[in-house]
């Protein structure tokens, strides 16, 4: 089992929304995603999908786009990001989901997961407060989305501790019990999905760099960056976390591979 990452697929499917107005990187993109997906992710392998999946104002609107994604190999586990208008509560979305047979997605808010020997965890993000367009109200909104991200951390800790992980077969597959007391947590790979970058390439800390510092993160994925913005993002390490740029036109499309 592999698990592979991509943000920002921008789908349209039932709206009036051509992504080529962003620029001719952004042609066929929906046919090269597909094409490049079906060649390497395999039905057992896991895709992290971090934020602005569908245009689709409302669920309805959004269904063809989640339709297309149900049909592509892989669990995929998915975020909110700024444009994803039809995202209501977790529970309406997972309602919604369920009533369309769309069962092979995972809403990730407020909660983490357990994939094998990885722990994933992640939030939306925000505009970090060095960002020049950070206003007074956005303080508020980066501190709940920093907040978010360290319950989904404890989450997937916990949901660890507790055996639990994600099975193809079933939403939550119970392991065996572990009664030898805490488990251990060395070689358990832990990654966080964010849409907004929880760094810019200045590489200043902030909320987010340190709650994944403080949990021990070894990888985290985020989107958000196109075209000219691509030279904002940081890229490598720092303080023990792997930081990647994963939105759809920077990877071309293709989905990254992040863990085997």
């Amino acid at each position: 089992m592999s698990i592979f990452a991509i943000a920002d697929l921008h789908l349209g499917l039932s709206v009036d929304k051509p992504m080529d107005v962003f620029g001719p990187s952004w042609n066929d993109h929906v046919e090269r995603l597909e094409r490049n997906w079906r060649t390497k992710v395999r039905p057992t392998d896991t895709v992290l999908i971090p934020g602005d999946i569908s245009w689709g104002i409302s669920m309805d609107e959004a269904l063809a786009d989640l339709k297309f994604i149900e049909s592509l190999p892989g669990t995929k586990i998915l975020s909110k990001g700024n444009h994803d208008y039809w995202w209501g509560t977790t529970k309406k979305v997972e309602d919604y989901m369920a009533s369309h047979g769309l069962t092979s997605m995972k809403i990730l808010k407020n909660k983490g997961f357990v994939v094998e020997n990885t722990l994933i965890a992640g939030s939306r993000g925000w505009l970090l407060p060095e960002n020049p367009e950070s206003k007074k109200d956005d303080e508020k909104i980066y501190l709940r989305e920093v907040g978010r991200l360290e319950r989904s951390l404890e989450d997937s800790l916990r949901a660890y501790e507790a055996g639990e992980a994600e099975g193809e077969d079933s939403d939550v597959k119970a392991l065996a019990p572990d009664t030898s007391g805490a488990k251990d947590l060395s070689s358990v790979r832990k990654i966080a999905m964010l849409h907004y970058p929880p760094i810019y390439s200045t590489g200043n800390e902030n909320g987010f760099t340190k709650a994944l510092e403080n949990y021990g993160v070894d990888i985290c994925l985020y989107g958000h960056l196109h075209g000219r913005a691509h030279q904002n993002a940081f890229n490598g390490e720092k303080n023990g976390v792997e930081y990647r740029l994963i939105a759809a036109d920077y990877v071309r499309f293709d989905p990254v591979l992040v863990a085997e």
